[in-house]
């Protein structure tokens, strides 16, 4: 291997190397990263420079941020990152580009990498149902989620969103321009540095999606959806590592069908107590955290084996545990107050 290549964040038998050591993922999500980084309207280029060297010192060495959010046809959105990457199929706010472009630039200044999402299952960016929304130019069927600004919970039937987002995999439409955003991301040339995205080896991995969905009656929409666009992602950039964003909480079938193809070279896996059903966030007493710990731990152990089975790596991209106010037992602070405790989560 070159001194150049070296750079690169790659996958061996047991462990990940970069410059010929291995190398630990401590990561932490970033979504906002590419509007903080813009040089005008929401962005905020010396809060970046702050957090950065906050997470920097707290030894964090990638992060994930999203190169996709997009822009619903029938104008204002519920609890929608703005202003969106994607104004519509083929069209790009260059502001949002460059924001980009600039965060990607400070990485390695705080000796970091990225693991770069290319999309999103979840509305909060658009995502696949807007892909969907596009393509058959229908109103999403939102689930019920907590709507910041209005303080209160809104929408309609999971079900109903996950069979309508479900329609991403096999959407002709959808399909297309989720190919063609892959392809303007990897081809773009960094405005900062002048390095073409593909060949940045401050870029550890390309995350096909965050969190995409294993949905019965869809399993081998899915496996196609994967297959296709990792062979698309490592045909464009073969030095980078693509992992499909994968939770990998429905088992160890769900897992292999979503981490089979020879394209993905690395396996991912989620995991969220509370949202799986796993935590009381109403319940103060250690029985609930306690529990969340022994789900974890079996979680755990279940991906390692499932990965060993695959002879490939995995990453547990996400996990965590909100401040105790969720539950309004840990006093009259609201949940996303900074002040507000911790004591399960620590």
């Amino acid at each position: 291997m070159t001194a150049q290549n070296a750079q690169f964040v790659t996958a061996h038998n047991t462990h990940l190397e970069r410059n010929h050591h291995t190398f630990v993922v401590c990561g932490a999500n970033y979504w906002q990263a590419m509007n903080l980084g813009m040089a005008s309207g929401p962005g905020n280029r010396s809060r970046v420079l702050h957090d950065l060297q906050q997470l920097s010192s707290m030894g964090i060495n990638t992060l994930r941020i999203l190169a996709a959010s997009e822009a619903s046809q029938f104008g204002q959105a519920p609890d929608r990152i703005r202003p969106e990457l994607t104004q519509s199929p083929g069209i790009y706010n260059n502001d949002v580009w460059e924001g980009l472009d600039w965060i990607l630039a400070q990485l390695p200044h705080f000796n970091m990498t990225a693991c770069i999402s290319l999309g999103n299952f979840w509305t909060w960016s658009g995502g696949a149902p807007q892909y969907v929304s596009w393509a058959t130019d229908t109103r999403i069927p939102y689930p019920v989620q907590w709507d910041h600004k209005q303080k209160v919970f809104a929408g309609g039937d999971y079900d109903e969103f996950l069979t309508y987002t479900a329609h991403f995999y096999n959407n002709t439409r959808a399909q297309k321009w989720y190919r063609t955003h892959i392809q303007r991301v990897l081809t773009r040339t960094n405005s900062v540095t002048n390095v073409p995205y593909r060949r940045d080896p401050n870029i550890m991995a390309w995350e096909l999606m965050n969190e995409p969905q294993y949905i019965r009656g869809y399993e081998l929409e899915l496996a196609k959806w994967i297959d296709d666009s990792a062979r698309l992602v490592h045909a464009l950039a073969p030095m980078h590592l693509v992992t499909p964003g994968a939770e990998s909480k429905n088992g160890a079938h769900a897992f292999k069908l979503m981490h089979a193809s020879s394209y993905v070279t690395l396996a991912s896996c989620h995991f969220w107590p509370l949202n799986w059903g796993y935590y009381n966030a109403t319940d103060p007493t250690i029985h609930s955290i306690q529990e969340s710990i022994s789900k974890m731990q079996v979680f755990v152990r279940n991906n390692a084996q499932w990965m060993c089975e695959l002879n490939k790596l995995t990453v547990l991209f996400e996990f965590g545990l909100m401040r105790d106010n969720w539950g309004k037992w840990g006093g009259p602070l609201d949940a996303y107050d900074p002040r507000a405790p911790v004591t399960h989560r620590d």
